[in-house]
Protein backbone atom coordinates (compact mmCIF):
# COMPACT_ATOMS: atom_id res chain seq x y z
CA UNK A 1 0.00 0.00 0.00
CA UNK A 2 1.24 3.47 -0.89
CA UNK A 3 0.23 6.70 0.73
CA UNK A 4 -1.98 8.79 -1.59
CA UNK A 5 -0.73 12.31 -0.83
CA UNK A 6 -2.47 14.00 -3.78
CA UNK A 7 -5.78 12.49 -2.75
CA UNK A 8 -5.21 13.42 0.91
CA UNK A 9 -4.59 17.02 -0.18
CA UNK A 10 -7.89 17.12 -2.07
CA UNK A 11 -9.76 15.60 0.87
CA UNK A 12 -8.05 17.96 3.33
CA UNK A 13 -9.13 20.97 1.26
CA UNK A 14 -12.75 19.78 1.44
CA UNK A 15 -12.52 18.96 5.14
CA UNK A 16 -11.03 22.36 6.12
CA UNK A 17 -13.83 24.18 4.29
CA UNK A 18 -16.41 22.17 6.21
CA UNK A 19 -14.70 22.52 9.58
CA UNK A 20 -14.09 26.27 9.37
CA UNK A 21 -17.71 26.85 8.33
CA UNK A 22 -18.83 25.08 11.52
CA UNK A 23 -16.68 27.04 13.99
CA UNK A 24 -18.71 28.62 16.76
CA UNK A 25 -16.10 31.34 17.12
CA UNK A 26 -14.83 32.20 13.64
CA UNK A 27 -11.43 33.87 13.31
CA UNK A 28 -10.18 36.55 10.96
CA UNK A 29 -8.82 35.49 7.58
CA UNK A 30 -5.37 36.79 8.60
CA UNK A 31 -5.31 34.46 11.61
CA UNK A 32 -6.18 31.22 9.80
CA UNK A 33 -2.56 30.30 9.08
CA UNK A 34 -1.54 31.04 12.68
CA UNK A 35 -4.43 28.84 13.86
CA UNK A 36 -3.26 26.01 11.57
CA UNK A 37 0.30 26.18 12.90
CA UNK A 38 -0.87 26.30 16.53
CA UNK A 39 -3.12 23.29 15.98
CA UNK A 40 -0.16 21.37 14.55
CA UNK A 41 2.05 22.42 17.47
CA UNK A 42 -0.62 21.14 19.88
CA UNK A 43 -0.83 17.81 18.08
CA UNK A 44 2.98 17.48 18.09
CA UNK A 45 3.02 18.08 21.85
CA UNK A 46 0.36 15.43 22.41
CA UNK A 47 2.22 12.99 20.16
CA UNK A 48 5.44 13.69 22.06
CA UNK A 49 3.72 12.62 25.29
CA UNK A 50 1.86 9.69 23.71
CA UNK A 51 5.12 8.22 22.36
CA UNK A 52 6.88 8.67 25.72
CA UNK A 53 9.57 10.75 24.01
CA UNK A 54 9.70 13.10 26.99
CA UNK A 55 9.69 12.65 30.76
CA UNK A 56 7.58 15.09 32.77
CA UNK A 57 9.72 17.28 35.00
CA UNK A 58 6.83 18.47 37.17
CA UNK A 59 3.93 16.48 38.60
CA UNK A 60 1.14 16.29 36.07
CA UNK A 61 -2.25 14.73 35.83
CA UNK A 62 -2.20 14.79 32.03
CA UNK A 63 -3.38 11.48 30.74
CA UNK A 64 -3.09 11.09 26.98
CA UNK A 65 -5.50 8.40 25.97
CA UNK A 66 -5.43 9.13 22.26
CA UNK A 67 -3.71 6.53 20.19
CA UNK A 68 -0.32 7.62 18.80
CA UNK A 69 -1.33 6.55 15.28
CA UNK A 70 -4.45 8.73 15.43
CA UNK A 71 -2.43 11.69 16.69
CA UNK A 72 0.17 11.13 13.99
CA UNK A 73 -2.53 11.02 11.27
CA UNK A 74 -4.03 14.21 12.69
CA UNK A 75 -0.64 15.92 12.49
CA UNK A 76 -0.17 14.73 8.93
CA UNK A 77 -3.51 16.23 7.90
CA UNK A 78 -2.58 19.46 9.69
CA UNK A 79 0.66 19.60 7.67
CA UNK A 80 -1.46 19.21 4.53
CA UNK A 81 -3.82 21.99 5.65
CA UNK A 82 -0.88 24.36 6.17
CA UNK A 83 0.55 23.48 2.76
CA UNK A 84 -2.81 24.28 1.17
CA UNK A 85 -3.06 27.64 2.91
CA UNK A 86 0.56 28.52 2.08
CA UNK A 87 0.19 27.21 -1.49
CA UNK A 88 3.09 24.84 -0.85
CA UNK A 89 1.30 21.67 -1.93
CA UNK A 90 4.11 20.83 -4.38
CA UNK A 91 6.22 19.98 -1.31
CA UNK A 92 3.79 17.38 -0.02
CA UNK A 93 3.60 14.66 -2.65
CA UNK A 94 6.23 12.03 -1.98
CA UNK A 95 7.03 8.97 -4.04
CA UNK A 96 7.61 5.54 -2.55
CA UNK A 97 11.34 5.82 -3.39
CA UNK A 98 11.54 9.09 -1.41
CA UNK A 99 9.92 7.44 1.59
CA UNK A 100 12.31 4.48 1.46
CA UNK A 101 15.29 6.86 1.72
CA UNK A 102 14.16 7.82 5.23
CA UNK A 103 15.17 4.45 6.69
CA UNK A 104 18.84 5.16 5.97
CA UNK A 105 19.06 7.66 8.82
CA UNK A 106 17.11 6.46 11.87
CA UNK A 107 16.94 8.86 14.83
CA UNK A 108 17.52 7.25 18.21
CA UNK A 109 16.30 10.21 20.25
CA UNK A 110 12.68 11.04 19.43
CA UNK A 111 12.83 14.19 21.56
CA UNK A 112 15.52 15.60 19.24
CA UNK A 113 13.39 14.86 16.22
CA UNK A 114 10.31 16.51 17.75
CA UNK A 115 12.32 19.61 18.68
CA UNK A 116 13.78 19.80 15.17
CA UNK A 117 10.34 19.56 13.58
CA UNK A 118 8.98 22.29 15.84
CA UNK A 119 11.95 24.57 15.17
CA UNK A 120 11.58 24.19 11.40
CA UNK A 121 7.83 24.80 11.64
CA UNK A 122 8.36 28.00 13.61
CA UNK A 123 10.90 29.17 11.05
CA UNK A 124 8.53 28.38 8.21
CA UNK A 125 5.75 30.35 9.90
CA UNK A 126 7.69 33.41 11.03
CA UNK A 127 10.05 33.68 8.07
CA UNK A 128 7.80 32.10 5.39
CA UNK A 129 10.61 29.72 4.40
CA UNK A 130 9.36 26.87 2.20
CA UNK A 131 12.60 24.94 2.68
CA UNK A 132 12.07 24.74 6.44
CA UNK A 133 8.48 23.58 5.98
CA UNK A 134 9.61 20.93 3.48
CA UNK A 135 12.28 19.73 5.91
CA UNK A 136 9.76 19.60 8.79
CA UNK A 137 7.38 17.61 6.56
CA UNK A 138 10.04 15.09 5.58
CA UNK A 139 11.16 14.75 9.21
CA UNK A 140 7.56 14.20 10.26
CA UNK A 141 7.04 11.51 7.65
CA UNK A 142 10.29 9.86 8.72
CA UNK A 143 9.18 9.99 12.37
CA UNK A 144 6.01 8.07 11.59
CA UNK A 145 7.29 5.60 9.03
CA UNK A 146 10.76 4.86 10.46
CA UNK A 147 10.97 5.69 14.16
CA UNK A 148 7.35 4.98 15.13
CA UNK A 149 7.09 2.18 12.55
CA UNK A 150 3.56 2.95 11.40
CA UNK A 151 2.67 0.92 8.33
CA UNK A 152 1.44 2.73 5.24
CA UNK A 153 -1.75 0.67 5.41
CA UNK A 154 -2.54 1.60 9.02
CA UNK A 155 -1.63 5.22 8.38
CA UNK A 156 -3.80 5.39 5.25
CA UNK A 157 -6.78 4.03 7.20
CA UNK A 158 -6.26 6.52 10.03
CA UNK A 159 -5.98 9.45 7.58
CA UNK A 160 -9.08 8.38 5.65
CA UNK A 161 -11.01 8.02 8.91
CA UNK A 162 -10.06 11.57 9.86
CA UNK A 163 -10.98 12.91 6.43
CA UNK A 164 -14.18 10.85 6.30
CA UNK A 165 -13.08 9.25 3.04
Amino acid sequence: MELAFAEYLRLTREMTRTVTAEWERPIKQNDLLLNDYLNLQTTLAQLLVATAAVNANVPTSTNVTTNALQLYAQGLVQFLAISLRQQWTHLMVMEETDLKQFSKFPQQQLAHQFMGIQTMLLNSYHQKVQRDFAHAWRSYLKLGLVELKFSATDLDLAIRELLNA
